[in-house]
């Protein structure tokens, strides 16, 4: 059996940002499992928040960058990517030649003086293994080359970074536990030759009480080089196959001056499928 599918998502503009196409991508799967997908899509990272929509607000590790490089793991990239996918076994590999220039989520930070290009191909990997029936534990590895040039004196420079991770999942009946450690490394993150790097993760433990919701409780933290850390509390029911309700409130912590943010969010699956 052979399938083919496509998936697409564009942002309406908000907060003076432009709407913006934010993937655009088709795939095939075979009956092994096996994938391949072309187009502008999003990095198969172990909780991935911008397609699968677990949470409104994204770890801090994911959106974290090091210098003036903006690669990271929740930007989606314009690319190919091959995996398998079975009961053993969770594989990827993506090749991506750019990546989401527009504002995801509300208004466009100001342009920077430095525009950045991709000066060879990005290559990301992970691979997650199922050890037995509850737990999942893998890797991932990031690695590419970034050109800046300034838009004043036109002087040019390049960066080699690198993004590495270990992950693990935990499931059962009604909770499930995951996460994640990441390290990044730039090799000249302005223009001087200077290196740079950052670490964070998270752990996220989410409970089931019924078939169609859910509550979760995240700790994120992130350090490039001053720590940061977070709580996010979330709920998500779904009312209708085709619906989603989410509630999220982020507490900073650690941050004396700044005040938790609770955000609610009201999804819909177009189009409209028969079960």
């Amino acid at each position: 059996k052979h399938e083919y599918s496509y998936f697409t998502r564009y942002l309406f503009g908000s907060q003076g940002a432009a709407g913006s196409l934010y993937y655009l991508f088709g795939q095939h799967v075979d009956d092994r499992g096996r994938v391949a997908r072309l187009g502008l899509f999003g990095l198969e990272t172990i909780d991935q928040v911008t397609q699968r929509n677990d949470t409104i607000t994204a770890p801090i590790a994911y959106t974290e960058s090091v210098g003036h490089s903006s690669a990271n793991f929740s930007t989606p990239r314009l690319g190919a990517m091959i995996g398998e996918r079975n009961d053993h076994e969770d594989v990827s590999l993506v090749v991506a030649f750019d990546e989401y220039h527009g504002a995801a989520y509300g208004a466009p930070a100001p342009p920077s003086d430095l525009a950045q290009s991709f000066t060879r191909p990005e290559i990301f990997g992970t691979a997650t293994f199922q050890l037995d029936p509850h737990l999942k534990i893998g890797a991932l590895g990031l690695n590419g080359e970034r050109t800046f040039t300034s838009r004043t004196t036109g002087s040019i420079f390049d960066d080699i970074y690198y993004r590495d991770g270990l992950q693990a999942e935990w499931s059962s009946d009604r909770f499930d536990v995951t996460a994640q450690q990441l390290w990044g490394r730039d090799q000249n993150s302005d223009g001087f030759g200077t290196p740079a790097g950052f670490s964070g993760g998270f752990f996220n433990l989410k409970y089931r009480p019924t078939r169609h919701s859910y509550l979760a409780l995240r700790y994120d933290a992130a350090a490039n080089p001053f720590a940061t850390r977070d709580l996010t509390m979330y709920g998500v029911f779904a009312p209708t196959i085709h619906s989603r309700f989410v509630l999220e409130q982020v507490r900073p912590l650690g941050r004396p001056g700044t005040n938790s943010v609770t955000s609610a969010q009201v999804l819909f699956a177009l189009p409209f499928e028969k079960r």
